[in-house]
């Protein structure tokens, strides 16, 4: 079996990139908050400040309205989720988030009407 050098290199490098883009998006996936930011959340702040404050969500999930557009399950943004609550989250967005999360709830304004730590930080 005759080996093509430029065949090997091209795969070499496209497994190199597969790898990278895996380990970012798991570094993405896993952005938890500076300590002592959601000590420092309050009621009514807009996304912007919580952004500022907080840093970018690691998963943001929409409202769910229900049949008289009514909101059943606010707006909610996590931090510090692993690929297992990504993937419960994105599949059962009308349950309750994880409890190894944090969490931070919004109405249909787009401000903070609530928060919640961790489990483990509570």
């Amino acid at each position: 079996m005759k080996r093509c050098p430029k065949l090997i290199a091209v795969g070499k490098s496209c497994l190199a990139l597969i790898a990278a883009a895996i380990a970012a998006a798991i570094v993405v996936a896993c952005r938890t908050p500076a300590g002592g930011t959601f000590e420092q959340l309050h009621k009514g702040m807009d996304e912007a400040k919580v952004i500022a404050l907080v840093g970018e969500p690691s998963s943001r999930y929409p409202a769910q309205l229900n049949k008289n557009g009514s909101i059943d399950v606010p707006a909610r943004w996590q931090y510090g989720d692993n690929l297992s609550s990504l993937a419960s989250s994105a599949m059962f967005q009308d349950q309750p988030p994880s409890d190894r999360v944090w969490v931070i709830y919004f109405d249909a304004a787009g401000t903070v009407t609530g928060w919640q730590k961790p489990e483990w930080e509570r």
